[in-house]
């Protein structure tokens, strides 16, 4: 747990120093779903492919795709495959 939630604060460090200014325009409740999304993306995945996803280089755009994934697995209370592989490829995207 202790591991999951420092590897998330790094995560979340590295996507508001990379998006810098525009991440004023992400609310509050967005970021608490960001942090969430983040955490079943560790869970879900082996540690070989978190290490590969570079946080900073994530859009604001890909931001808002995670939350949207985020607020879907909040919805259903469970994460699919289709929902991990979606934001898999999201996080793709930084490579």
């Amino acid at each position: 747990m202790v591991q999951k939630e420092k590897a998330v604060e790094n995560a979340l460090d590295k996507i508001r120093r990379h998006v810098g200014a525009d991440w004023c325009s992400v609310s509050p409740a967005d970021c608490d779903v960001l942090k969430e999304t983040l955490g079943e993306i560790w869970t879900a995945i082996e540690r070989p492919r978190w290490s590969t996803y570079r946080f900073s280089k994530l859009t604001l755009a890909d931001i808002r795709s995670l939350v949207a994934v985020g607020k879907e697995i909040q919805e259903k209370h469970y994460m699919t495959d289709t929902m991990l592989q979606s934001l898999d490829r999201i996080m793709s995207h930084s490579e």
